[in-house]
């Protein structure tokens, strides 16, 4: 497959913001300094011999220190319109490859684009991005792939003397270093482009999301079109909305996404929980997060051995205790399969402490005291299988004068229950779903006590694995089975427990004892400051 022009191109940047790009096709060279909105970091302005200083204009400017002279300067979106000119002229009509030394500036390139909603023209032309570093990783093993470009021009490019550090000499000199690696080994035009052409997509394990960025005004926008203050059940589906970007039809998507939310605790405190057979103890940190308008909670369990000043059980070391309303900034990670995890937290200093307990009151409009309930249109559509697992990205109406959160649903793609599924490998990964489900001790309990022909409507049924779904419900249809097949499963197994004999051991008032759903253990947590008596029940065989 041929790749196209080959465009061989740097960035200069400071703190998410373009300051130079400087790229080269063939003879045509582009060259163009941004100004930035600030001032551009001391590291890196050290590094990279470039300054934004006031012009003989008037007007700041990009300044070369090295060559001591003002270089031609725009803003940002006029200057990115120049490079989409530039590139439309080399492209005549067809498409670029894009190669850089390593892939850093991929990101920025994007971000800095999107920000003017320039990326879908950038995309028209751009079908792929190498990164050089892999490409010397693949095809020639006997280069390290770490070696910086001023020790590849060292070697490549000895007689040649190039600016370093300057996009438009930085891409000169990748030029000739690509070139000249070529020549002295004997590969021709035609096998270099088809090297090219083979080169997979280029994978980035994490992507961190800045704050403020589209991303992020979008991330909000699709889970509160409104705007208006809602307590969300979960943040599912946010690495969908992040995988959605253009830049990902020439990138591979990664396997997960970070990105920071503010937010406030709700409780701080330690809880003991049970794992196998043995009493722990550990921390947990309860968050009340947003973004925009929308809220969620988030749950920060941290281990007894943790190194953590929010480590409670841990006795060395300074602690910080968060009192309810403490204003926090959180990092959040978020994988393919809706997993959320807490990464950080960070106490903000700058902010005074709210009272979150009324803030949480008022966005379920409930009265002290009274149980928080999500709306029956949510528990409808849980039930429902077809859009079982569409109901975790619901986008939340305005609350209705019952004071409860509604939930709004975008309506999935409809298939007829008549509608059988073809696709072999689809049906292989469903089979491997259920079987894995099918081995659990649960499953074989609720099998022998309820067989399939006692089974009445409203009992868990195997989903139907032939008909035609769509990955999103019948993900939801599985997990929605799964969950009721353990609830019912354990509550037989524990009766029959009961039935071989039960000891009841009476525990403290203030503690009390909940079972987490897991695929290989039962955990039992115990919840410290619980104000009604309860009962903790001791198995002493096991069935």
């Amino acid at each position: 497959m041929a790749p196209g022009k080959l465009v061989f191109y740097d960035l200069e940047w400071s703190q998410n913001e373009i300051i130079m790009i400087g790229a080269v096709c063939g003879g045509s060279v582009f060259s163009q300094c941004v100004r930035p909105s600030g001032r551009i970091d001391p590291f890196v302005r050290k590094k990279i011999k470039l300054d934004v200083r006031e012009g003989p204009t008037g007007e700041r400017q990009v300044f070369d220190i090295v060559r001591r002279t003002f270089l031609p300067t725009l803003d940002a979106r006029e200057g990115f319109e120049e490079f989409l000119k530039w590139l439309e002229e080399i492209s005549e009509g067809g498409e670029v490859m894009m190669i850089s030394h390593g892939n850093a500036d991929i990101l920025i390139l994007d971000r800095n684009f999107s920000k003017y909603d320039l990326e879908g023209r950038l995309y028209k032309y751009v079908s792929k991005y190498v990164d050089f570093q892999e490409y010397l990783a693949v095809h020639f093993k006997d280069i390290s792939s770490r070696m910086s470009l001023k020790d590849l021009v060292g070697i490549f490019c000895k007689h040649q003397g190039f600016r370093l550090h300057c996009a438009d000499e930085d891409s000169r000199a990748l030029k000739h270093v690509f070139m000249n690696l070529h020549h002295m080994r004997g590969v021709d035009k035609a096998d270099f482009e088809r090297n090219l052409g083979r080169m997979r997509r280029i994978y980035m394990k994490s992507i961190t999301v800045p704050k403020s960025c589209k991303e992020i005004k979008e991330l909000a926008n699709k889970l509160n079109p409104g705007s208006q203050y809602v307590l969300l059940p979960n943040i599912f589906g946010v690495y969908n909305i992040f995988a959605s970007s253009p830049l990902f039809s020439v990138l591979e998507p990664p396997e997960n996404y970070q990105f920071e939310v503010p937010g406030y605790s709700i409780n701080h405190c330690t809880e003991r929980y049970v794992a196998r057979e043995e009493y722990k103890e550990r921390t947990k940190v309860e968050l009340a997060c947003h973004i925009g308008n929308a809220y969620f909670i988030l749950n920060h369990p941290i281990s007894a051995n943790v190194k953590s000043p929010l480590n409670l059980v841990k006795k060395t070391g300074n602690k910080t205790f968060l009192v309810p309303g403490t204003p926090v900034s959180v990092t959040v990670l978020v994988t393919s399969t809706n997993y959320v995890k807490v990464l950080e937290i960070t106490v903000n200093h700058e902010k005074k402490v709210v009272d979150v307990e009324k803030i949480l009151l008022d966005l379920h409009k409930l009265k002290r005291g009274e149980k928080l309930e999500v709306c029956s249109e949510f528990r409808k559509c849980e039930q429902r299988d077809e859009c079982a697992a569409l109901d975790t990205n619901g986008n939340v109406d305005p609350r209705d004068k019952s004071g409860l959160l509604k939930f709004r649903q975008e309506k999935p793609e409809k298939h007829d229950k008549g509608d059988v599924e073809a696709d072999k490998d689809i049906l292989a990964r469903r089979e491997k779903q259920l079987e894995y489900c099918k081995k659990t001790d649960d499953y074989r309990a609720y099998l022998e006590e309820v067989p399939k022909n006692h089974r009445v409507e409203k009992m868990p049924r195997t989903p139907n694995m032939t008909r035609k779904y769509s990955r999103r419900q019948w993900d939801g249809a599985v997990k929605h089975w799964k969950t009721n097949v353990h609830t019912i499963g354990r509550e037989i197994i524990r009766n029959r427990k009961e039935d071989k004999g039960v000891k009841i051991v009476q525990e403290k008032p203030k503690d009390k004892i909940v079972t987490l759903e897991d695929d290989d253990d039962d955990v039992e947590i115990v919840k410290e400051k619980v104000e009604d008596k309860v009962m903790t029940v001791e198995i002493n065989e096991k069935v």
